[in-house]
């Protein structure tokens, strides 16, 4: 059984100028999270623009990452077409420890009986432990209490749900009635929150600049939480930085990323554009100043 607690690195896609994926800088990137001491990343995620991706591409990733980080690595494998699911947890067994996914898209709104067919069609028979991930935002369909019941009694071994509701009070119910299942927040604003509540953890794509602050905050809240309040505060500058930038967050992130990574690439795939040349140095100052303010937090006795 693989040991999934927090925090958990969404991992981002770098591309080139073509669209092509990026492997050099992939690569780069990889080795650099794990020096700043991420353990636990997702492959394939939203961050990583999975809809963008090609199953061919998907495969290709959850292998790169498995050859160049060392940690523990959750693939997301949603997709709409059961038989996609399942070629790509097939593909996902020997390069990663556990499998992300989410609810059906496209179609909303669908009873909990439907979405219970989809996941027992798409799981059955996997033997890597499963995550299931909330967004109904995107998805159109909630990953409710009664379904998740509905799938324990069919006999898939949920492990771990990551939720992306951005509302804790939803985490807290399905902790209340699973306690055995890991739960994780997908929201940077609650990451010290989410501790307190006795959650397993934060999930995060926007700290991709900024991983460290994270694991010192749940190192420190777990050993004395003398500085997990002031280290949240450095983070949280970035945190309102991002939703007041006016930039969707993925291309935001990737432009961040070179505060720390010398010529992380920018692009995107459509539907998303790069952030103009023109706000690039603004946004690198910010990372540039929470990693400052958190050295100077860490440093103090």
């Amino acid at each position: 059984m693989v040991n999934l607690r927090g925090p958990v690195v969404a991992l981002l896609t770098p591309f080139d100028a073509s669209g092509e994926i990026e492997w050099q800088a992939f690569k780069t990137y990889l080795l650099a999270l794990f020096s700043w001491g991420v353990r636990r990343v997702i492959s394939n995620g939203t961050t990583g623009e999975f809809p963008s991706l090609t199953l061919n591409e998907r495969q290709k990733v959850v292998e790169f990452v498995r050859e160049n980080f060392q940690g523990t690595i959750i693939n997301n494998v949603s997709a709409t077409c059961i038989s996609d699911v399942r070629d790509l947890i097939a593909g996902t067994e020997g390069f990663a420890d556990a499998v992300l996914l989410l609810p059906p898209y496209y179609y909303s709104a669908c009873r909990n009986n439907g979405l219970c067919r989809f996941f027992v069609n798409a799981l059955s028979g996997t033997n890597l432990p499963v995550m299931l991930y909330n967004f109904p935002q995107h998805t159109g369909n909630r990953l409710g209490a009664n379904l998740i019941a509905m799938l324990l009694d069919q006999g898939i071994a949920v492990q771990g749900i990551k939720d992306s509701s951005g509302d804790i009070d939803n985490a807290m119910i399905y902790k209340s009635h699973f306690p055995e299942v890991k739960i994780f927040i997908g929201n940077d604003a609650k990451v010290l929150e989410v501790l307190q509540k006795g959650l397993s953890g934060s999930v995060t794509g926007g700290a991709n600049p900024l991983p460290e602050l994270l694991i010192a905050i749940q190192a420190d809240f777990q050993i004395s939480g003398n500085k997990a309040q002031s280290m949240l505060r450095c983070f949280d500058v970035w945190n309102e930085f991002r939703e007041t930038s006016g930039y969707f967050e993925i291309p935001l992130v990737k432009a961040a990323m070179g505060a720390r990574i010398a010529d992380f690439p920018l692009h995107v795939r459509p539907p998303f554009t790069p952030i103009p040349a023109e706000d690039i140095d603004r946004i690198r100052s910010v990372i540039i100043k929470c990693l400052s303010d958190f050295r100077t937090i860490a440093a103090c006795a």
